[in-house]
């Protein structure tokens, strides 16, 4: 088969409700998308979703192993035949008409790794479905600074990467946050990616207690914190002695004091 000039990988966890969304926010593109659906557990109303959404040409896989979104996004880079590969969790989506605005960017044309603007949308997740609250456009333009070695700056979603460039590349399965992040760095390492004015995913967000995001939230916010912080840093060293500066001052305000030759 032709390859195809975009693949989108999403790495999903028993919510069939919002992977119907991610995915319907894909098909509805008016351009063809190769999409692989990795989900790292049983269950049947995904395997559902994905027997009405997906067509002949797209991949779904329950794999085996340890639950987790990177072991996923490993596999499907493995399976990725796109020129440009995107990521999108399953609680997220793709504005309309995003993947051809993408493809007609001079930047995508000539092979770069791109970012977009997204919008952020809050919600509640009730047992009957979502619950629309509001949702904010975000310019990302200018917003992938050096500051990045420091913490995370552009969601993963408004990445475009040349599938070229990320060979030999993997998310780590062994962290418990920040994987994103951490596979980011790794790519800009290579390539610094440029903006490109173009609306691309709606990164859905829920800011109380009906959340169903998947595991226990406070390993986001307790030591696990700490641990792959100096993990990032330890991968990535600091660029510039400003950089490492800034490291210590985040790592002091999280009550780790650390010298700027260990960041």
């Amino acid at each position: 088969m032709a390859e195809p000039e975009v693949t989108v990988i999403i790495p999903t966890h028993r919510r069939a409700p919002l992977l119907r969304r991610a995915l319907a926010s894909v098909k509805q593109q008016p351009a063809a998308v190769e999409v692989i659906v990795i989900s790292d557990a049983t269950d049947a109303e995904t395997d559902r979703a994905c027997a009405e959404l997906l067509s002949a040409d797209d991949i779904y896989i329950r794999r085996n192993g340890a639950p987790g979104p990177s072991a996923s996004r490993n596999l499907g880079l493995m399976l990725a035949r796109g020129r440009y590969i995107l990521f999108l969790d399953d609680d997220d989506a793709w504005h309309p008409d995003f993947i051809p605005a993408l493809l007609a960017q001079p930047a995508v044309q000539q092979g770069l790794a791109v970012y977009a603007n997204g919008s952020v949308v809050t919600e509640r997740r009730r047992p009957e479905g979502p619950e629309f609250l509001s949702e904010d456009r975000v310019d990302m333009a200018g917003r992938l600074t050096p500051g990045v070695y420091i913490k995370n700056q552009v969601h993963m979603s408004c990445f475009a990467f040349p599938r070229a460039l990320l060979t030999g590349l993997e998310f780590d399965v062994f962290m418990r946050a920040y994987e994103d992040w951490d596979f980011m760095l790794a790519v800009i390492n290579r390539q610094i990616p440029v903006h490109v004015p173009v609306l691309a995913s709606r990164i859905f967000e829920v800011k109380d207690a009906t959340t169903d995001r998947r595991g226990d939230s406070r390993q986001a916010n307790d030591y696990n914190v700490v641990i792959d912080y100096l993990y990032v840093y330890r991968r990535h060293p600091a660029p510039t002695p400003e950089i490492a500066e800034r490291r210590v001052a985040l790592m002091t305000g999280l009550g780790i004091p650390v010298a700027p030759s260990m960041l």
